[in-house]
């Protein structure tokens, strides 16, 4: 699939309102059932090496693939990711510049525009939980997204970040590394509290995943048909 992917992909052809380091910007592996995040890690660094060798692009491991657990999140702001690279808030191909200020962890030390670099990691579950916010003032909703995470002193082990979402659409993107701590029930009742403070109307969140539940379900009914 990653294979795939470079060769259709020219991320320098694509400029929009995510954020990217690279075509295959980020994969996790998570333990799911009775499987250990020990053997999830190791498939983690066995497909890293896979990319950075076979493939000769950059590849970052984080999390428990990593020898010293480093986080996804300080990955991303040595690399820029947090920064838009072009124009008002969009991001233009893939790094700002193709040599790295991170040394990665397999494959070259120099990065391509057209490809970019890939962050592999293994953790526990993390939920993916996205509340739109009903505005074009991006300022507002950084500062929603900063006091909802706890980076900014809000929720603790949520990270969220402001993305455009459309016309006069800002989502406040959230991961919960947590979710069994933190819900997404408080997610967002605290972005709607936060977001009356700046008069602006929230809407209600959603996932962008499928659960462990549906996932490990979806798993057990495609082995018993094959």
């Amino acid at each position: 699939m990653v294979k795939a992917a470079f060769d259709s992909i020219d991320l320098e052809l694509h400029c929009g309102t995510h954020p990217r380091l690279g075509v295959v910007d980020h994969i996790c592996f998570h333990p799911l059932a009775q499987n250990s995040l020990d053997e999830t890690a190791w498939l983690a660094k066995s497909v890293a090496t896979d990319i950075g060798s076979s493939l000769q692009v950059p590849t970052f491991l984080y999390g428990a693939a990593h020898q010293e657990g480093k986080k996804l999140d300080s990955i991303r702001r040595q690399l820029g990711y947090f920064k838009p690279n072009s124009e008002g808030n969009q991001w233009a191909g893939a790094l700002g510049s193709n040599s790295l200020p991170l040394k990665p962890d397999e494959g070259p030390h120099q990065a391509t525009a057209t490809k970019g670099v890939v962050v592999v990691g293994a953790t526990q579950w993390v939920d993916n939980y996205n509340v739109p916010i009903f505005t074009n003032n991006i300022a507002a909703v950084r500062r929603i997204s900063k006091r909802v995470s706890g980076r900014g002193g809000g929720l603790p082990s949520v990270q969220a970040m402001a993305l455009a979402h459309g016309k006069d659409i800002i989502e406040v993107a959230c991961n919960l590394l947590e979710p069994s701590k933190i819900t997404a029930d408080q997610v967002q009742h605290e972005v709607e509290r936060l977001a009356v403070e700046e008069g602006v109307t929230a809407g209600k969140g959603y996932y962008t995943d499928f659960s462990q539940e549906k996932i490990i379900e979806s798993y057990l009914k495609h082995n018993s048909i094959v």
